[in-house]
Order: structure tokens, then C-alpha cells, then sequence
């Protein structure tokens, strides 16, 4: 049943410097890329398959302890991540309706999953958030990722998202540096944002630096600084952000 809003009122008309639409029905769909054997044919970058979700439970377990106790521990469960992630056996059906897209690197000779990506939807809002990229201890400084990443760039962009989102864990600049040598703008810094996992019996809560770009035509449905009302304070926030993003690789 489609809800009214006849008598609503928004607090304050926005939208006048930039485009609008009538409110549609939101779709992001994750698509099926086609990859062939990379690394000199050793290793290939795939969709999960079934046969694969027990290697890739096992990847995020080695390769991201961190997220025990968080809300994404559950990438090391084999059984909520055969539930919650898009499989390539049922694609044209979990496509649509699973919320997390996991691509992998997948050593042909051993069938074991040895770098993955994780994406997450937020429909409604037309977002697509590069969660987590992850290479296992062993195969780390092989220069593994680069084909990882295209495909799942691809597969970011083609999902009919028009906003994309990233964070990047402050103890790990590598994939901080990634995003700033590339076309992504910083969002801001969010101290104590996530629960993780500091070895033996301890957690902390860490720090995570945010990123966001426009995708399609995304940006033309976005207000522009001068409608926004923003404190004195904020306002100083929003000028360092603008003046930091337009230098190139995000620094002076």
C-alpha cells in the first residue's frame, strides 16, 4: 500500500540548487561480470560460488581478525555468509535481493579464496559502500589486488548505485592511500565508529576515515554548498574538506 503524504510538509524547501525527480522505485542490482585467469593464469577474480564460501569464511577470519564483535562477523560464518551474500549459482535471483556482494581471488590450483572485496547496498538511498578488501597473510605484497579491485569497481559501477561510500581502518593507510590516488573525496574522520578485535580477550573501539564519490548522474540531484545552512564551525569543516579534496592525491 503506498503511503500518503498529502498533508506532510518537508521542514525547509531544498532542491533549488539542483535537479529533482519524482520519487521512483530504487533498485541497485549487483551485475555479473565475466573475468578470465589473471597472474599469469594462476588465479582468477569470480563471483562467490557455494563451493568457494568455506575458503572465504576462513580468508576474513586470517586476514581481518579484527572484525571479531562487530557487525560483520559474520563473514566468518560459512552459513550466514552462504545466507547474506550474492552466490554465483542463484545470481539472477540473489542479485536483487541479497545485500552484500563478495568478489574473490580465487587460486585455481588449490580452489582456495586468497584475496576477496566486499560491496553492501543500501537500496533505497541508491548507495553502494566498498566495505572491506582483504588479501590473506600469505599472499600479501604480490600485487595480487589490482584485478580484484577493477572487477569490483566494475561491478560498483554498473549496480545502478548513483552514490558510493568507503572507510578506511586508520591503522591501515595502504587502502587509504587507494582512495586518495584515485577519485574518491574525503568524507571525514569518524573516531571509536567500529568495534574490533585486539588479540587474546581485549577490543577497543576504532577509528575509520570515510570517503564518498557520485556515480552516474548522482551529483546533479545533490544540493550545493550555498543552500546549506550550516554552523559557523561546520562551516570551517566543509572549506578544509573542499580545499584538501581538490588538491590532487587528497594532500598538499
Amino acid at each position: 500500500m503506498r503511503i500518503s503524504m498529502k498533508d506532510c510538509r518537508p521542514y525547509r524547501q531544498m532542491a533549488k540548487t539542483c535537479r529533482t525527480r519524482a520519487p521512483r522505485e530504487k533498485r541497485v542490482t549487483w551485475p555479473r561480470v565475466k573475468t578470465e585467469p589473471c597472474c599469469g593464469g594462476r588465479y582468477q577474480v569470480r563471483h562467490l560460488r557455494r563451493d568457494l564460501v568455506e575458503t572465504a569464511a576462513r580468508l576474513w577470519r586470517k586476514a581481518y581478525p579484527e572484525l571479531y564483535g562487530s557487525p560483520h562477523e559474520f563473514l566468518f560464518d560459512p552459513a550466514r555468509v552462504e545466507e547474506w551474500v550474492a552466490l554465483e549459482e542463484s545470481w539472477d535471483r540473489d542479485s536483487l535481493s541479497k545485500v552484500y556482494c563478495m568478489t574473490v581471488l580465487e587460486e585455481l590450483e588449490t580452489a582456495k579464496v586468497v584475496a576477496a572485496t566486499l560491496l553492501t547496498k543500501y537500496e533505497k538511498n541508491l548507495q553502494v559502500e566498498y566495505t572491506f578488501a582483504a588479501t590473506h597473510p600469505d599472499y600479501r605484497r604480490q600485487d595480487l589486488m589490482d584485478d580484484l579491485r577493477r572487477v569490483t569497481r566494475r561491478i560498483a559501477a554498473l549496480s545502478g548505485a548513483e552514490y558510493l561510500t568507503t572507510f578506511c581502518e586508520t591503522w591501515h593507510d595502504i587502502t587509504q592511500k587507494w582512495c586518495l590516488e584515485s577519485d574518491w573525496n574525503i568524507a571525514g574522520i569518524f573516531p571509536g565508529n567500529f568495534i574490533r578485535w585486539n588479540g587474546e580477550n581485549e577490543e577497543y573501539r576504532g577509528c575509520t576515515v570515510h570517503f564518498y564519490k557520485f556515480n552516474a548522474d548522482g551529483e546533479d540531484y545533490a544540493t550545493k554548498p550555498e543552500e546549506w545552512h550550516l554552523a559557523p564551525a561546520v562551516r570551517k569543516v566543509w572549506e578544509v574538506l573542499q580545499e584538501v579534496n581538490q588538491k590532487p592525491g587528497g594532500s598538499s
